[in-house]
């Protein structure tokens, strides 16, 4: 069907002000912001050399927006360095912030070791008077402190004060204050601290006796396992309140910052830390940098993961935390690992995802001049109007859309199904993720999720609708625990190890694909297809299973039911999280992420093509906003989008920043159908939306 594209420019601006108002106003929602925070963390290695400071200095004037701040490093190696050299560079450091401040920039500092990231440079690091942390096995990790020794409290007491007092804008508390570390040079990887200090506190907080031996034993029980994070989680707490202590008295209203990863051994208590860190009154700022690993380009659909990641982490922070600037970095940051546009879209997809700006640490560790980073520090001034227009619109309005079931504790055993596994396939489908609970009707639920869940708990997500696998429903109908039979409709039938192939129905969810055919090749990707049996009435089949001589081998491996509760309910027998990039299996995705939302879901992707979308709750106004990632070399030519949505109109903008106006071509029930003409490969698109309606 044809589509209309308005046009561009204020002209056409003014003549459709009356029935569409294009750009929101500053004053029209709480939640919208008036530009991004933008950041780049500075080595040791740049700004103690005079001339590299002063090159530094000129890039960014050089080239305006690049970034509003400078954010020094205490050092380039990753264990703790001594008090006394640490204190000697914060003298130096004083006086470098001053100028930054003299030359319009706010300038800060990073501790890069408070507890110690792992054994790096050793003989130039911190003599053994401060205790190190032990592994559960009794190792001993060299590069690494015990954060519960007052030995090591005493430490903080200086080296914050320190950093207090060189006058900062800001200081922020690197990733290395988390209990999972590479121990020594060989990269292995253990969790601290299990010190004889530590696990006679730990013994005191459980008031029973705990030993190494204790917990080799019982790791994998789940309430040992909860004992240990809440522990992690009190440690943490209890050294974020001493450095809150030690910097407000030097500084007050001085805003803390800190930096996270997915931390489920740490308790994954943000909101906790967040308001511990605002001080006994919540009245300090905090600031925070939510990070993942993606180094370099050449495995960039690690792109996404990481955005999924960061939405995670963003949607446990607590409102008072609005300064969130995303991890951008390119470690060992040698400029042509990781492309400089790949690196300027990464902060505008991780906004997309809950962030409010970007912190960007890609220039050299190196004692050497700076002309190769120059075209990097080029690239983000000419992608800053963009990131401001994305933190102007999308604020920090939740994120709406599908739930991937997932809590602080989804990386707990018995069994793990991680949530990004969850979460990707269907994202890439052109499906909305939210990351907090609130905010969805339609839940992706795993096993992991199911065992740590009551059946009352579980019976709630049941009245809503639910997208699962056979993993999970085994459990959920498993009589000893949960007997939720009459709920899902479906049962556990016949494993189907090798030679199968999903086969469409014809039902209105595979909309004109009935009969067409979807094999994911069991002898290579082995992963066996289960049968599904109908346990109640009303249940329906979406896919059968026939093998390599068209012969049906199951009636039923994926089949959609209503409960008694009004709930809605899909079962996947074959691959339920991956695959889903050809058109009749992407098309059914949709329609059955609709279908269970009974049509609430608030937008999604028409169009047979791979993009992620991520969709923002609406104002008072009706007012949303969306951002849309072409996550392929190819790119996305005439994309359908469906929106909920009363207007007939929505804009879009690329990174030039120049409004396009759409008109709305069709209807289909509450949503209506808008063709975007193009997006370029790897980029993304902000979509505006008046009335929405859902």
């Amino acid at each position: 069907m044809k589509h209309f594209i308005i046009g561009t420019g204020l002209f056409v601006l003014f003549l459709l002000s009356s029935t569409y108002s294009l750009l929101y106003s500053d004053e029209s929602s709480k939640t919208i912001g008036k530009k991004a925070a933008i950041t780049f963390r500075i080595g040791i290695n740049i700004w103690s050399n005079d001339a590299r400071f002063e090159q530094l200095l000129d890039l960014f004037d050089k080239y305006p927006g690049a970034t509003d701040e400078i954010t020094f490093f205490t050092q380039t190696t990753h264990s703790p360095i001594p008090d006394d050299e640490l204190v000697k560079r914060c003298v130096l450091l004083k006086e470098r912030i001053a100028v930054c401040k003299k030359r319009g920039y706010r300038a800060g500092i990073n501790l890069l070791c408070t507890l110690g990231h792992h054994s790096e440079d050793l003989p130039n690091s911190i003599g053994q008077e401060c205790p190190r942390g032990i592994t559960i096995d009794g190792k001993t990790a060299e590069g690494t402190l015990c954060m519960n020794q007052e030995i090591f409290r005493e430490r903080i007491r200086r080296i914050y004060a320190a950093l207090a007092e060189a006058d900062p804008d800001y200081i922020w508390i690197d990733d290395d204050v988390r209990v999972g570390h590479m121990l020594n040079s060989t990269g292995e990887a253990g969790s601290i601290c299990f010190c004889d200090y530590c696990l006679q506190l730990m013994s005191e907080k459980f008031d029973q006796e705990i030993s190494r031996d204790y917990l080799l034993t019982h790791i994998n029980e789940q309430e040992i396992r909860a004992k240990i994070h809440q522990f992690n989680s009190d440690s943490i707490d209890n050294l974020f309140a001493l450095i809150e202590e030690v910097v407000h008295e030097k500084r007050p209203g001085l805003p803390l910052g800190f930096m996270t990863g997915e931390r489920y051994e740490e308790g994954y208590d943000f909101e906790r830390w967040a308001k511990t860190l605002a001080g006994p009154n919540q009245d300090q700022p905090v600031y925070w940098r939510p990070g993942g690993g993606f180094y370099e380009h050449s495995g960039i659909y690690s792109l996404v993961g990481k955005a999924h990641e960061i939405g995670r982490q963003v949607s446990l922070l607590p409102n008072l935390v609005e300064m969130i600037q995303s991890e951008i970095e390119n470690f060992p940051y040698q400029p042509l690992e990781k492309a400089k546009n790949v690196t300027a879209l990464e902060a505008a997809v991780y906004i997309a995802t809950g962030c409010t700006g970007a912190a960007f640490n890609v220039l050299t560790m190196n004692e050497e001049p700076l002309d190769d980073n120059e075209p990097m520090i080029r690239t983000a001034s000419q992608w800053r109007p963009f990131y401001d227009l994305l933190v102007q619109h999308l604020g920090r309005q939740p994120l709406v859309g599908v739930h991937p079931l997932w809590e602080r504790t989804d990386a707990d055993f018995p069994l793990r199904v991680p949530s990004q596994y969850l979460t990707s396939g269907v994202s890439e489908a052109g499906i909305p993720v939210a990351y907090a609970k609130g905010n969805s009707n339609v839940f992706l639920l795993s096993r992991a999720f199911v065992s740590q869940k009551s059946r009352e708990e579980i019976q709630i997500y049941f009245k809503e609708g639910v997208y699962t696998d056979n993993d999970a429903l085994g459990l959920l109908n498993d009589p000893q625990s949960y007997a939720l039979n009459d709920l899902t409709g479906m049962e556990y039938g016949d494993i189907i190890s090798v030679d199968g192939i999903e086969k469409y129905q014809d039902h209105f969810l595979n909309g004109t694909f009935g009969g067409r055919t979807r094999d994911k090749r069991q002898s290579f990707w082995r992963e066996p297809m289960i049968s599904l049996k109908k346990t109640q009435p009303g249940v329906e089949t979406l896919s059968s299973a026939i093998d390599y001589s068209s012969k049906e081998t199951a009636e039923t491996i994926l089949g959609v039911f209503e409960n008694r509760l009004g709930g809605r309910v899909c079962v996947n027998g074959y691959y339920p999280w991956s695959y889903f990039y050809s058109r009749p299996k992407q098309s059914q995705i949709r329609n059955i992420m609709r279908w269970l939302s009974k049509d609430r879901l608030p937008a999604y992707i028409e169009s047979f093509d791979r993009v992620n979308l991520w969709v923002r709750q609406p104002d008072e106004s009706g007012k949303t906003a969306m951002v849309a990632l072409n996550a392929t070399f190819d790119s996305a030519e005439n994309m359908v989008v469906m929106i909920q949505t009363t207007s007939d109109f929505i804009t879009f903008y690329d990174r030039s920043c120049e409004p396009v106006i759409v008109q709305a071509d069709s209807v289909d029930g509450p949503y209506r159908r808008f063709v975007v003409p193009k997006i370029n490969p790897w980029e993304c698109i902000l979509i505006l939306c008046e009335n929405a309606s859902f």
